[in-house]
């Protein structure tokens, strides 16, 4: 029996959805797509009015629909720190429209779920950054870096059911490195001071691993080195970096970004894999290759060498929201 599923990848900015065909033997396959700018419609219903158009599917055609988003889900809206331009006012929409089961889930749900799947095992979709073998029944966590910081951790069930965890990482505060060269140490306490000193932060403003990876990450940190580039955007900052014209920027995003690795490595344990994806790190994927990444990661020292029989990878093809959002809507709708 084949099924037609429907999932959201739902930001802050953009909606991005699929139609995904689940078959009997579980296979997964994203048959159409679409994304829409959320400013560019009026309402939630003129957003799914527009998707249902690019999709050439409406909601109720679905088995089901699985939704993940940014933000929380209280049971009637789903609510956005920085707000969303409309209520986002699902159950009563799903309840006017007669929409199948439905879910809504936090956006990192869908993505680990991509992992339980044959997703994974095909080499287009994935960057190894080692040789470790995955453990089908341990703990995965899929690590997010772009709009901002988002994970989420999971298990498998030998059934096909699977748990999934909670938590906040993307608030942690930046942590000092327990162990590294005094290059690294003095460079991340004259940063950390830049950063509060000079105004790139507002004076109550938090200084965690999200201000200085996602979002405009990249930008302050290149501000460090380049003073008068405070005003330029996250965008112009990027190309610099690709173009080879950031380097002091590159190596410095590395090796945080490898610090937060650590940090979520020794956090959770995941011997069954670090998956990490988002808009930022699929930009620059040259920041893997770069040996201070894994100067950031090892700058964390304890349990080194059991760390590094966990999977680390790159998950890179674009569909992994769509296709984890079918596994968990198959799973438990």
């Amino acid at each position: 029996m084949r099924k037609k599923i429907m999932t959201w990848d739902l930001g802050a900015t953009k909606c991005a959805a699929a139609i995904v065909e689940y078959t009997q033997h579980h296979q997964l396959q994203c048959k159409k797509r679409a994304c829409v700018k959320i400013k560019s419609c009026s309402s939630l219903e003129d957003l799914v009015t527009t998707l249902e158009n690019l999709l050439d599917t409406k909601m109720t055609d679905a088995d089901s629909i699985c939704i993940g988003a940014a933000g929380q889900y209280d049971g009637e809206y789903l609510q956005l720190a920085a707000g969303y331009p409309y209520p986002m006012g699902f159950a009563q929409l799903a309840k006017q429209q007669n929409w199948p089961p439905f879910a809504i889930v936090h956006d990192y749900s869908p993505i680990v779920c991509a992992t339980f799947t044959s997703y994974i095992e095909e080499t287009k979709n994935i960057k190894f950054l080692n040789q470790a073998k995955i453990n089908p029944l341990g703990r995965r966590v899929a690590l997010g870096i772009g709009t901002g910081v988002g994970l989420k951790d999971g298990l498998l069930f030998e059934n096909g059911d699977f748990w999934l965890g909670t938590n906040e990482v993307g608030h942690i505060g930046v942590t000092t490195p327990p162990l590294a060269e005094k290059f690294y140490l003095e460079r991340h306490h004259d940063l950390l001071k830049f950063l509060r000193s000079d105004g790139v932060l507002k004076e109550n403003e938090t200084l965690t691993f999200e201000k200085i990876l996602a979002g405009r990450g990249m930008a302050r940190l290149h501000s460090y080195f380049d003073r008068n580039a405070a005003h330029q955007t996250s965008e112009e900052i990027g190309t610099l970096v690709r173009e080879g014209k950031a380097n002091e920027t590159l190596a410095t995003f590395a090796w945080y970004l490898g610090l937060l690795v650590g940090t979520v490595q020794l956090s959770f344990m995941p011997d069954g894999g670090l998956w990490i994806t988002g808009g930022v790190v699929l930009n620059h994927l040259e920041l893997f290759e770069h040996n201070d990444f894994l100067h950031g990661i090892e700058s964390s020292p304890a349990y080194l060498n059991v760390r590094q029989q966990f999977p680390l990878a790159v998950l890179c093809n674009t569909e992994h929201a769509f296709m984890g959002g079918a596994y968990y809507a198959n799973q438990r709708l």
